[in-house]
């Protein structure tokens, strides 16, 4: 083989040797664009998830705050007081804590349909769902009766009922909305069917006129750990007096109220 032969096959050689170098390196820099990429829209679906529950944070957190103000006007005032109060309004009272519950169980889906119309999740939120699962818990709890016990599935059914979704008829957006009290009461005063997801209601009132609050303290206390991480700064619910109920505010209301017959 002459030099000249040697030089071209030398060439070659390193020829082949650039391709195969520049694919490899290629191929790296590809995936690791790809995983770069893969990150950063990782970060930015937790972000979305984040941002879709932080969308619901203000009307959750209010509509925590006013049930469990309706809740702690029953346990100081007593249920047959808090009755009196509006006995001029007819079942205003029954209908109205029946709504707060459903109000709540529905922005509670709303927010369980905001995340998951997004992907991933946030670490903040992750701190609220915790708070979320301890009101879920004890509402869930029978004890040794069904006042105010709503089982998860009858929470989540409640709340199917209470959410939809607004349509933006300019550009499509769906904004997250939960029904108000003049389209509950009507359904509950008319539609035997809907008014039976509230039976615990009725079985709890039952409870407390017999003296025993106990349930409704403990929902309470969960209720305002929730408003707590929800709203931290009570932006959304000034006003509200957010303070756990103590038992032996529950206990003097049963001293004061007497027992219906």
């Amino acid at each position: 083989m002459t030099s000249q032969q040697v030089v071209s096959v030398l060439a070659m050689l390193f020829s082949v040797l650039g391709v195969v170098l520049s694919g490899l390196f290629s191929a790296r820099t590809a995936r690791l664009s790809n995983e770069i990429r893969e990150e950063a829209d990782k970060r930015k679906e937790e972000q979305s998830a984040l941002a879709a529950a932080q969308r619901v944070y203000e009307p959750l957190a209010q509509a925590a705050a006013e049930l469990q103000s309706r809740i702690y006007n029953i346990v100081e005032t007593g249920w047959v007081a808090l009755t009196k109060r509006y006995e001029g309004h007819g079942d205003y009272t029954v209908v109205s804590t029946a709504f707060l519950f459903a109000h709540y169980f529905g922005w509670i889906e709303a927010r369980r349909q905001s995340v998951l119309n997004s992907s991933g999740k946030g670490g903040r939120d992750d701190e609220v769902q915790d708070q979320i699962d301890g009101v879920l818990k004890i509402l869930r709890r029978a004890d040794d009766s069904d006042g105010f016990c709503f089982f998860s599935a009858e929470q989540r059914a409640i709340g199917e009922l209470m959410f939809f979704w607004e349509i933006v008829p300019d550009n499509g957006l769906r904004i997250p909305h939960v029904q108000g009290y003049a389209w509950f009461s009507k359904l509950y005063r008319d539609d035997s069917d809907f008014r039976k997801w509230f039976a615990p209601v009725d079985a709890g009132m039952a409870r407390v006129a017999q003296g025993d609050n106990s349930r409704l303290i403990a929902i309470q206390q969960a209720l305002v750990n929730l408003i707590l991480e929800l709203d931290p700064t009570h932006r959304y619910t000034i006003g509200y007096e957010l303070a756990p109920i103590s038992l032996a505010v529950g206990e003097q209301a049963h001293e004061d109220e007497a027992p219906i017959r």
